[in-house]
């Protein structure tokens, strides 16, 4: 079976870039988030860059909303480092197929 996800209509494009612990349940940690404002990721991309772990969010969310997901992050006792930057739509961009 396959789904597709699409971006939900309303608010602003916003991608979160997060510098943190590299350890093991830090990923589930940073998206908690996410799920408690009901801020479904559009794109996440996650890598180890030496000692920490980088992880690029972008969703669609009133500014306000973003403001408060990127204050949550900041403070987690594993967070280094929180930045939010406004994401322009990539022209072309495909929506995600995923296999079920």
């Amino acid at each position: 079976m396959l789904s597709t996800v699409s971006a939900p209509a309303g608010g602003a494009l916003h991608r979160l870039v997060v510098e943190a612990e590299p350890s093991a349940n830090v990923l589930l940690r940073l998206l908690e988030p996410f799920v408690i404002h009901d801020v479904l990721p559009l794109r996440m991309e996650s890598r180890a860059e030496g000692a920490a772990l980088r992880l690029a969010v972008t969703f669609r969310a009133a500014g306000d909303v973003a403001e408060r997901l990127k204050m949550r992050l900041s403070v987690l006792p594993v967070v280094w480092c929180v930045s939010l930057e406004s994401a322009a739509p990539q022209v072309g961009a495909e929506p995600l197929t995923v296999a079920a």
